[in-house]
């Protein structure tokens, strides 16, 4: 597989809106996120006005300061997985298949050969993106959930039950009830990567790259619900744009 283009990899786009402080990242959602951008920026955090940002998911090499972001995955039965899925195929295989060959481009565009044991899979998979004038790669270390109707302190939502408040705050209207489908299963006992497995064959490609996309970045970034309006927001969040070490490369 030869890749020209980073837009070529596998990569979700979430409208929200964009808080950086040095190489760390936080992504701002929900109906009051303009008032935490307010808040943010205050604090001196550089905040981009909510729009459109693209997110790439990087693997971290074992041998280089920089991830792989990730295009597509052979099996070792030559089996070529190209959606985002293949992060929880990683997930169940990679012991068993550490023959298996990543392809995908580092951050300058070079495209190494990789196979599953020449990445750190005991890290997890990291979500980056680019901002805007300068170009510059920065990490996502958290996802805030600025919202109204949330009350007391902040409150670090658990892996499964952060990507479904992700979900509901940033799909459209139609795919509320699959979420709600989803949350049902969650709160009986399965697993959001087990009931999202039992959808894929009967769910657009869409719906379920998204999906996959932010049960991934809960497990990447530290996702928090709180209201900006019942306090000071950025001392509740300032804290994470700490966990993203200076790049060295």
């Amino acid at each position: 597989m030869n890749y020209q283009s980073f837009d070529q990899l596998l990569h979700v786009d979430v409208r929200c809106v964009q808080a950086i402080a040095g190489h760390a990242a936080l992504l701002v959602v929900g109906d009051c996120a303009g008032d935490m951008a307010r808040q943010l920026a205050e604090a001196g955090c550089v905040v981009h006005a909510e729009h459109e940002v693209r997110l790439w998911f990087g693997l971290p090499i074992l041998t280089a300061p920089f991830p792989l972001f990730v295009g597509a995955l052979v099996t070792e039965r030559n089996t070529v997985l190209q959606q985002m899925s293949l992060f929880a195929w990683i997930e169940d295989n990679a012991i068993e298949q550490p023959r298996a060959e990543v392809f995908g481009l580092t951050p300058f565009g070079e495209q190494p050969v990789l196979f599953l044991r020449d990445l750190d899979l005991d890290q997890p998979v990291e979500v980056w993106l680019q901002t805007p004038q300068p170009t510059n790669w920065v990490r996502v270390v958290g996802v805030v959930i600025a919202t109204a109707q949330h009350g007391g302190e902040r409150r670090v939502l658990a892996l499964d039950q952060a990507a479904l408040s992700l979900m509901q705050h940033t799909l459209p209207a139609d795919a509320q009830p699959f979420v709600a489908d989803l949350a049902v299963e969650v709160a009986q006992g399965s697993t959001l990567k087990a009931a999202l497995r039992r959808r894929r064959k009967t769910t657009s490609e869409a719906l379920m790259n998204i999906c996959e996309a932010w049960r991934v970045l809960a497990r990447a970034a530290s996702v928090v619900q709180l209201n900006p309006c019942a306090g000071r927001g950025e001392q509740q969040v300032g804290e994470l744009l700490k966990l993203a070490p200076p790049k060295k490369w």
